[in-house]
């Protein structure tokens, strides 16, 4: 098999939402189980992110124990726990999904060996935001991938929305966007209907943050079925040529000179072109606009709940390198960026997380945000020993004073029982306060301004 269709394979599998997750001729070996993607769509249709973990979770012995929804289930357990901000329960959901994984792909049998040296010997590091920034300066289109299962990749573009911005970028086209909320950026902020991993309140406040410096958002996901519907890389193929072709006439068709930066999912920021003619994205838009992108990876080298599941050049950097503190990557003596692809201009190394008060120092945004405590009594909540008193977890959501109900929060937090009260993370502003039960009751609400 060539090596563009392992990659198309690879992507199938991890593609959990347009694919595993959402198949329906697949039947359940429990046909009372409902589906996962059922249950979690119902529950964020209505801004509740409580109703379908917690149903969700209390079934969790009958999911895992059906062939058919076992990595279904494990997909959306990770989403909605980082949706909640319960990024160590993500990981844990992760790391049995990537365990299914192995017997089909083996890539826990090829990371296990360690190095000795890298090719990282004669380099040195350097801040990504820095970085990429700096080669905007020469680039038209800058095209930042991500991970769906780490929602730390939302905070490299969120980081890089002012950088780009000062150097004439002015639209942000986003994968996960969908095209029929045309009244996006005029609202200002997205909802449920916005997008699928825009439910997440870091990716929510990268369009959000967008929108109010000024740049426009685009949708650019295939929107027509495949013609071919049984021939999967011939599928996979045509969603990547949309893709492009959506991005080349909703903005580059009328603004030939138009600035973009684009946010990805995984492959499809690659630009490179495989011997059979299978491309992703990023190629097929530099073939129809002629414009070459600058292609950043973030996917290969992050950190996960089992080393074994991180490359062993990340473990390698990451055990030798301690001043890896932030999103960086790698420079020679002569300007060339380390990427071990040609598809990508460079690879984004994402350092270990550090945990303050339970929350990820990632979250900062650069020294944007802060963390902020909650008053408890003001929302009718009850502690003991600095511990909830409570029968049932709990939801704590921020949200941007002036917008709507149906507003994506900006943070927010799950309460467990007997368990410590973790903090919110917030930039300056003025908001509103609550916390909500499974039903989406509110307990009490109030208002805060940071200066």
């Amino acid at each position: 098999m060539k090596k563009s269709l392992w990659i198309v394979l690879i992507l199938f599998v991890f593609n959990c939402f347009s694919v595993s997750a959402q198949q329906s001729n697949v039947p359940a070996q429990n046909s009372e189980l409902p589906k996962p993607a059922t249950i979690y769509r119902q529950g964020l249709a209505e801004n509740n992110y409580l109703a379908p973990l917690l149903q969700l979770r209390e079934r969790k012995a009958e999911y895992l124990a059906d062939a058919q929804m076992r990595e279904s289930y494990l997909e959306y357990m990770a989403q909605l726990y980082d949706f909640v901000g319960d990024y160590p329960a993500a990981y844990a959901m992760e790391e049995k999904f990537l365990a299914d994984l192995e017997p089909r792909i083996k890539f826990r049998a090829r990371n296990a060996k360690e190095i000795a040296t890298s090719p990282l010997e004669n380099y040195s590091p350097r801040s990504a935001v820095d970085a990429i920034a700096a080669a905007a300066d020469k680039h038209q289109i800058v095209i930042v991938n991500e991970e769906h299962r780490t929602p730390v990749h939302r905070a490299l573009t969120h980081r890089l929305l002012t950088a780009l911005y000062r150097k004439g970028f002015r639209y942000l086209a986003v994968e996960t966007l969908r095209a029929d909320d045309t009244e996006l950026n005029k609202r200002g902020y997205p909802t449920q209907k916005s997008g699928s991993y825009t439910s997440d309140p870091v990716f929510g406040d990268v369009i959000r943050q967008a929108i109010r410096i000024g740049f426009k958002t685009v949708a650019y996901e295939a929107e027509q079925r495949c013609p071919k519907p049984e021939d999967f890389v011939a599928c996979q193929n045509y969603r990547e040529v949309a893709q492009a072709q959506n991005i080349y006439d909703r903005i580059l068709k009328n603004d030939p000179k138009a600035k973009i930066l684009i946010h990805a999912g995984r492959g499809h920021a690659s630009k490179g072109k495989e011997e059979d003619g299978f491309a992703f994205m990023a190629r097929h838009l530099w073939d129809i606009s002629g414009i070459e992108p600058f292609t950043v990876d973030q996917e290969n080298y992050n950190e996960r709940k089992n080393p074994v599941d991180e490359r062993p050049l990340y473990r390698f950097v990451t055990a030798k390198n301690l001043l890896l503190k932030e999103p960086t990557v790698f420079q020679s003596p002569e300007g060339k960026f380390f990427s071990d692809s040609e598809g990508y201009d460079l690879r984004v190394f994402t350092p270990r997380t550090q945990y303050t008060d339970g929350r990820p120092d990632w979250l900062q945004l650069g020294g944007a945000r802060r963390n902020f405590r909650v008053n408890l009594k003001k929302l009718n909540l009850q502690t003991q020993q600095g511990k909830l008193k409570s029968d049932q977890p709990l939801l704590v959501q921020a949200f941007i004073k002036g917008e709507g109900t149906d507003a994506i929060a900006i943070d927010q937090i799950i309460l467990y029982p007997k368990q410590s009260v973790s903090v919110l993370m917030l930039p300056k502003g003025d908001f509103r306060i609550w916390a909500i039960d499974k039903d989406g009751k509110v307990l009490g609400q109030y208002e805060k301004k940071l200066k």
